[in-house]
Parts: structure tokens; sequence; C-alpha cells
């Protein structure tokens, strides 16, 4: 019985959260929606796009399964970082 309603905690808490998450999802799938081909064609011709766009974009290779590229560390050459920039712009 204490596995049951171990159980059932645990399914409420779930729902719980994916009835929250849900309305972000939804909204997510509605703006991206909203872009267009000028809109990608834009974010790809970037030399050097903000911060939230190469968050998003990392975000975006990860998910799909794109590589990064090695390149050097702006702060430390001798050490290489993972940059998901030029991948994401040819996808």
């Amino acid at each position: 019985n204490d596995k049951a309603q171990s159980a059932k905690a645990i399914k409420d808490e779930c729902e719980a959260e994916l009835a929250e998450a849900m309305p972000v999802l939804e909204s997510a799938i509605a703006a991206l929606n909203t872009l267009s081909k000028n809109d990608i064609t834009e974010v790809k011709s970037m030399k050097s796009p903000p911060d939230g766009v190469k968050l998003v974009m990392e975000a975006l290779c990860i998910m799909l399964g794109v590589k990064p590229a090695k390149i050097k560390d702006p702060s430390d050459p001798s050490k290489k970082v993972n940059d998901f920039w030029e991948p994401a712009k040819k996808q």
C-alpha cells in the first residue's frame, strides 16, 4: 500500500508539472509558427549574433544532434571550446 501511495504521489507531481509546462510548450510552438524563411536567413547571416540567439541555436543543435565545432577559447588560446554557431548556420 505504501508503494501505491508513493506511485500516486509521483504521478500527481508529474501531472502538476506537466500542466505547468504544456502552456509554455504551446506558446513556443505558436511562436515558431510565426517564423518566416526570411527570419531564418537573417539569423544565418549574422556574423556575431546576440547571446540569446547563440543560446537558442546551441540548444537546437543539441536537441537535433548537431556536433559543435572546436575553436580556440577566446580567453585562453591554449584551450579549445565547443562552438555551435557555425554548425547551426549550416542547418
